[in-house]
């Protein structure tokens, strides 16, 4: 399933595009399987965010992480061919399977601080994809753009509000531009570039759970490079 011109174009000039109904075959199927790992226990490289609030959610229910080089369902979801296909043509390369997770976020729980990905994956260029399982609206914690904040650069980072945060470091947002929530429906495709700021609120339901499928991918020839001091989230004293 090729992208448009328009979709292509819109990714170009505003640094993300949705693909509606992407994985709306699997989206279900992939709550169940993800829950029934998340049952089973602790995995590699589970984490819930900064301990200093030991009462988030998200400590009983922590992100997975890297889950294809353990779960063969996962590996299949984030190889699709028409996955790496979209990937290709918006970093106009191979796409190369670098990370996958999955985020739980249930009710209540905190959301991460807007960021750009590059601000912690220094590999140029770099592209995600994220995925709601079920209805993401403001009200579980939506995913947050900033429209054409991947033309400005790698940005600086600063500290971030833990309480509403589950990592402790946050990108400056370039004076004029403003952040977005996004509406999407489960299965729904978002695509956004490694510049891309993006992040997410607590969820501030009482009964609603916002997990999401999230796959980073590079090219072929894309290139690691060295951060500048303060634009990266290393760069920031971290929170315990």
């Amino acid at each position: 399933m090729p992208l448009t011109p328009q979709q292509i174009r819109h990714y170009r000039e505003k640094g993300y595009v949705i693909v509606p109904g992407f994985f709306a075959d699997t989206a279900g199927y992939m709550v169940e399987h993800y829950m029934r790992l998340r049952a089973e226990g602790p995995k590699p490289g589970d984490t819930g965010g900064t301990t200093d609030h030991p009462e988030d959610p998200n400590h009983k229910y922590p992100r997975m992480i890297n889950m294809h080089n353990w779960d063969e369902p996962t590996k299949e979801w984030a190889t699709r061919p028409e996955l790496m296909e979209a990937v290709g043509q918006l970093i106009e390369d191979q796409a190369v399977l670098i990370q996958t997770m999955l985020y739980f976020k249930p009710p209540s729980g905190r959301g991460q601080a807007l960021h750009q990905d590059q601000q912690y994956i220094t590999t140029d260029p770099l592209i995600g994809v994220w995925v709601p399982l079920e209805r993401s609206d403001r009200a579980v914690g939506q995913m947050v753009v900033v429209p054409g904040s991947h033309l400005h650069g790698l940005l600086e980072v600063e500290a971030a509000d833990t309480s509403i945060s589950f990592t402790s470091a946050q990108s400056l947002i370039p004076e004029g531009l403003e952040e977005m929530g996004l509406d999407m429906e489960a299965g729904d495709a978002l695509f956004f570039a490694g510049k891309c700021i993006h992040g997410s609120y607590t969820n501030t339901t009482a009964d609603r759970w916002r997990r999401t499928f999230i796959c980073h991918y590079i090219g072929e020839h894309s290139q690691k490079f060295v951060p500048p001091q303060g634009r990266h989230v290393s760069h920031v004293k971290a929170v315990h």
